[in-house]
């Protein structure tokens, strides 16, 4: 399994439809399997970070993938660590 980092959203917008193209879909075999219209799909694959974090990772699940956060950091605890309240410590 190969790992693709993603800084930005270009990247993101690159990918996404790069993936769905590996697949052999159309953006309408996409849309079918979300429940939703094709030209969503479009909109998705445009601006993924007009999106909500939710529908983008059903459409990941949907194109067979998932989503990874890796910390390039040899010692994450001198990272800042979320609390479950959304504060940070």
């Amino acid at each position: 399994m190969a790992d693709y980092p993603i800084a930005n959203g270009e990247q993101l917008r690159a990918y996404l439809r790069a993936l769905r193209k590996t697949r052999g879909m159309t953006q309408q075999d996409l849309a079918n399997r979300l429940g939703v219209t094709r030209p969503r799909v479009w909109k998705i694959e445009q601006a993924p970070g007009d999106v909500t974090l939710t529908n983008l990772l059903s459409v990941l699940t949907a194109l067979g993938v998932q989503l990874t956060v890796h910390d390039p950091q040899d010692s994450p605890q001198d990272k800042a660590i979320p609390t479950p309240h959304g504060r940070w410590e």
